[in-house]
Formats: C-alpha cells, sequence, structure tokens
C-alpha cells in the first residue's frame, strides 16, 4: 500500500511538473490565492515563466527519479 501511495504522489508531481513546463505563467497564475506572502511569492513565478518552466522540469525529473527508485511492490 505504501508503495502505491508513493507512486501515486509521484505521477501527481510528474503531472504537476509537465503542466507547469508547457505553461508556465498560466499555471502559476491559478495559485496566486491565499495570504499575501504567498501570492507574493507565487507572482514571482508569474512574472518569471522561465524559472517556472525550470521548476516544472525539475518536478518531472524528480518525480520520474522517485517512481525509479520505487520497489516492484510492498511486502
Amino acid at each position: 500500500m505504501k508503495t502505491r501511495i508513493a507512486e501515486s504522489i509521484a505521477i501527481m508531481t510528474i503531472g504537476d511538473g509537465v503542466v507547469a513546463a508547457l505553461f508556465p505563467s498560466r499555471h502559476a497564475a491559478r495559485w496566486e490565492i491565499g495570504p499575501g506572502p504567498v501570492r507574493r511569492a507565487v507572482s514571482v513565478f508569474v512574472e518569471h515563466p522561465g524559472l517556472m518552466r525550470v521548476v516544472g522540469i525539475a518536478q518531472v525529473v524528480a518525480g520520474v527519479a522517485w517512481v525509479a527508485a520505487l520497489p516492484p511492490a510492498d511486502g
């Protein structure tokens, strides 16, 4: 069960990274919500789509590495 949960989180990380890499400004802008400090932090990614794209690619790489490191199954 733990392996499936970890893989599910990794898959979400990969998907989020793909969206961030393909649509960096729009993806970041969708998350400009919440308290002022959070909105200001996210606005940096809206203003600098290249930075958001790099973060997205890093998410994909990290997610794939995580899945590759998981055991074949629990037990």
